[in-house]
């Protein structure tokens, strides 16, 4: 299986302290190709998986319902911030494989990256996925930073209830953001290696 990535919009509904998304202005913020253009470079392929990106890939819902009606056998992954999960289609929702949310642990944490109130809507917005009947794969993707408490920020968003399946988490070292990791082995020792052994 082929797995390809279409970031679908590069605009963004949030602007979260370490990403600039919501910031992209300009004639380029959405894919310049044709579904027509694209169906002719994948059919080359007979099994492909999808993953819809972004920016937000969820403000572009026509051209989501658009793919997914054109290519009725590939699999489809969604990374999202989740805010605006809950007004796609449930048909289509549905038919995602996987859908990888971003959230960086905790409420204070979730809150101070991204925005007053996010945590509670993504929260309520995969508790929505399980009502629906949305059996696949559910994801917190988080961001980890100097503010992470890696171990614990992990376990709760293990803890949540039912919520998600799993984390993966990303490690931001881009050291000109957020302040500049100001002693990274220090955050190694702390957040990972002793928390994990208490």
């Amino acid at each position: 299986m082929l797995n390809y990535h279409l970031v679908l919009t590069r605009k963004c509904n949030l602007n979260c302290v370490y990403c600039h998304s919501g910031e992209v202005t300009g004639p380029d913020t959405e894919i310049q190709y044709s579904i027509d253009d694209l169906a002719a470079f994948l059919e080359k392929d007979e099994d492909i998986q999808l993953m819809l990106y972004g920016g937000e890939p969820t403000l572009r819902t026509p051209l989501i319902i658009d793919l997914m009606e054109r290519f009725p056998t590939a699999r489809f992954m969604l990374q999202t911030n989740a805010l605006l999960l809950n007004k796609l289609p449930v048909d289509y929702v549905k038919r995602f494989h996987s859908i990888l949310v971003s959230i960086d642990g905790p409420q204070v944490i979730t809150d101070g990256y991204r925005s007053d109130g996010v945590y509670r809507k993504v929260i309520n917005n995969v508790q929505w996925l399980h009502e629906i009947g949305f059996v696949e794969d559910i994801v917190a993707r988080m961001v980890v930073s100097q503010q992470t408490n890696i171990y614990k920020d992990v376990r709760h968003l293990l803890n949540l209830d039912s919520s998600f399946n799993h984390v993966h988490w990303q490690l931001n070292v881009i050291w000109d953001a957020e302040g500049n990791w100001t002693d990274f082995d220090r955050w190694v020792k702390e957040s990972i290696i002793r928390e994990s052994h208490d």
